[in-house]
């Protein structure tokens, strides 16, 4: 019986924090020599997953079993409730947000801002018939002074 034993690299992103720590739990899994485990259980948890099963999941995490069961069903009933969600969606086409742009917030309806016209200091604008830029600017900074301009 011949034995193949087959390597898979993948790549990680110091410069993305997630995947930092991502390197340090790996660096732990070594020291503990449950790497390579890990990237199996992983990665057939994921296909498993993917595929609508629970199998690996309940294989791997036993202590759910109950959980799923005890709770009168009531995640596996949030599950279905979800894929079915996903199902509609997909149907109809819509597709999620992923582009990062803004996000519709719930407000509610906005009340006009209020302009509180008893307020004692009044600005009046005039039309200014002089050509002279310059003055016009000056005219106007004195004029928010409550100066007349020297000009």
């Amino acid at each position: 019986m011949l034995r193949h034993r087959i390597m898979y690299k993948f790549w990680l992103d110091a410069n993305k924090d997630d995947e930092l720590l991502l390197m340090e739990d790996i660096d732990d899994l070594k020291y503990r020599r449950l790497f390579s485990k890990t990237i199996r259980d992983g990665i057939r948890l994921i296909i498993d997953l993917r595929k609508g099963n629970l199998d690996v999941f309940l294989e791997l995490f036993p202590q759910f079993k109950e959980r799923l069961d005890g709770n009168g069903g009531e995640l596996i009933e949030k599950m279905n409730r979800l894929e079915m969600l996903l199902q509609q969606r997909e149907a109809s086409g819509a597709r999620p947000n992923t582009n990062g742009g803004p996000k519709k917030i719930g407000l509610g309806a906005l009340d006009v801002p209020r302009i509180d016209d008893d307020d004692e200091d009044t600005l009046v604008i005039k039309k200014d018939t002089s050509t002279h830029a310059s003055e016009n600017f000056l005219r106007a900074m004195f004029a928010l002074q409550g100066e007349e301009a020297p000009i």
